[in-house]
């Protein structure tokens, strides 16, 4: 691939998610990692991206999320879609028989539910793009949490969810992010009301887990609702050579 079709396959990529690894750029597109920073610095000179440690953002992004400017959820439903398949099944072995679980909004903690097939477990959700693949794929028992339906994110949310939460037990609780700060262990969302669903569920669950995928790295947001040091585990696709790996960041490989 020619240097000018690498650029903008970077530039196609950040458009699409907030972020980009030098590692994945350089698997993917099969040339060196010195290859892929030294396109990354002719982007950063061009004012098209904002190079960060162990890859780049999307400069359009780096401001604070908030929910006038994250994306809707059928617009990141393929974004890093084998990252997000690969910490879920990793994941999913933690579910045994019996157990009630939780499973968030969002793209990635939905792709636990082709996993769920073949147990015998009660899903609470309130996650209605997380509904439609039960519906579709498991035919065990499913708890629906109410509440206002917010369209962007194809989920339910407010107080009458946050109550609804309230009168479950959760032996497991599988939530996604809206970004991660590895320097100081901050999760972020881009929604108040999605920040104090998770902190309600979090209360109300015996284990936590995060789902992410490496895209979500070094992106903050309005609300501020956990710190990594809080989770049981937290499931990640890979994760920087030159950061420190907290030991409850599992890794998850092919």
């Amino acid at each position: 691939m020619l240097a000018k079709e690498r650029l903008l396959f970077v530039l196609n990529r950040l458009h699409i998610q907030p972020s980009v690894s030098i590692k994945a750029l350089s698997e993917e597109l099969g040339v060196s990692i010195s290859t892929i920073q030294r396109d990354l610095r002719i982007l950063e000179d061009q004012g098209k991206i904002q190079r960060e440690r162990g890859g780049a953002l999307n400069k359009e992004l780096t401001d604070t999320l908030s929910n006038l400017t994250e994306r809707p959820v059928g617009e990141k439903e393929l974004i890093n879609l084998p990252a997000k398949q690969l910490v879920c099944v990793k994941a999913a072995e933690l579910i045994k028989n019996g157990d009630c679980i939780f499973i968030d909004s969002g793209t990635t903690p939905a792709h636990l539910v082709p996993l769920l097939a073949n147990k015998e477990i009660k899903v609470v959700t309130n996650s209605v793009y997380a509904l439609d693949k039960l519906v579709k794929e498991y035919r065990g028992e499913v708890y629906v949490l109410g509440g206002q339906f917010n369209a962007k994110y194809d989920m339910n949310m407010g107080p009458i969810t946050l109550e609804e939460i309230s009168k479950f037990r959760f032996d497991h609780a599988f939530l996604g992010v809206s970004g991660i700060d590895l320097d100081s262990g901050e999760i972020f969302s881009a929604d108040f009301a999605i920040g104090a669903i998770k902190q309600m569920v979090m209360k109300r669950s015996n284990h936590t887990y995060v789902l992410s995928d490496d895209s979500k790295y070094s992106i903050k947001a309005l609300c501020t609702w956990a710190n990594l040091t809080e989770f049981d585990l937290v499931f990640v696709n890979s994760f920087p050579a030159n950061r420190k790996k907290l030991k409850n960041i599992v890794v998850c490989e092919t």
